[in-house]
């Protein structure tokens, strides 16, 4: 990824293997059979496929913790892939923000479909993948929005979902967002001249970069929100790259059990695979 580095100075952040291994097998699971689902999380309560929009997701009842889980399947064919490079910004009257307009009519429609089996005296753990990390970052505004309680989310190579301005709007809700350094999706939207009509996509949320071996970086809040003000124009190809795929943050995930080590995020370069 082409990112000024801008002499960003390190903050240190413990990689949490168990939380993101957790996460990153509910993000996995979206993408197998509902019988499949069932069969790896017992607590799982509904598994919906929105077919009008290719999108599946489903919901685990935690009792234990007093939370419902939702995880969202994310690119699963060449039209979503293709959506999560469009460029075109739409305004939700409803969040009061310009919204990708993909993303946004999909989590209109994700999120009306998800209201009747939410129970709002649980707090409400959000994961998914690619479209389905670009769906569950915007539910999280209209849930904070709709008074639900919000667990830190965790979600695996989001496109930009808003502006600078929807940013700044929502910067505090509780988001991680894990990128594969090699994964072009996390820089799409790109900068284009349409840029002054609405503003630049921006990410909030911290950013965890998965690195080679046993290497990662970390960007708080605010420093991943300037950085990804920059952008890389690239053919739309690369949205198919196997860096991309789940499966490949799993093993960039699973390559780090025996100890993990943080690297500044502007010397990442030298620990790329």
């Amino acid at each position: 990824m082409a990112i000024n580095n801008n002499s960003l100075e390190m903050v240190e952040k413990d990689f949490n293997i168990n939380q993101l291994t957790w996460f990153s097998g509910r993000a996995a699971a979206t993408y197998k059979s509902e019988a499949d689902i069932r069969a790896t999380y017992s607590k799982v309560t509904h598994v919906i496929e929105l077919t009008d929009i290719d999108v599946q997701y489903f919901i685990e009842d935690n009792a234990s913790e007093n939370q419902q889980i939702v995880a969202i399947r994310g690119t699963a064919n060449k039209i979503n892939a293709v959506e999560d490079a469009e460029y075109l910004q739409t305004k939700n009257s409803d969040l009061g923000v310009y919204l990708h307009d993909g993303f946004n009519k999909d989590s209109a429609i994700v999120y009306k479909s998800l209201l009747q089996y939410l129970d709002k005296s649980k707090e409400i753990v959000l994961t998914g993948h690619s479209l389905g990390a670009a769906i569950s970052t915007i539910l999280m505004m209209y849930l904070h929005k709709d008074g639900y309680t919000l667990a830190n989310s965790v979600n695996f190579g989001q496109p930009k979902v808003t502006n600078t301005k929807g940013v700044e709007k929502y910067k505090f809700l509780p988001l991680t967002r894990v990128v594969d350094e090699n994964d072009v999706v996390p820089l799409v939207p790109c900068v284009t001249l349409l840029d002054s009509i609405h503003g630049r996509y921006q990410h909030f949320g911290e950013q965890l970069t998965l690195l080679k071996d046993q290497y990662y970086a970390y960007l708080p809040q605010e420093q991943a929100s300037e950085i990804s003000l920059d952008s890389f124009s690239d053919n739309l190809k690369n949205l198919s790259v196997t860096q991309h795929f789940m499966e490949h943050y799993i093993q960039h995930i699973s390559s780090k059990e025996s100890g993990a080590i943080q690297v500044p995020y502007k010397q990442r370069e030298k620990y790329i695979d």
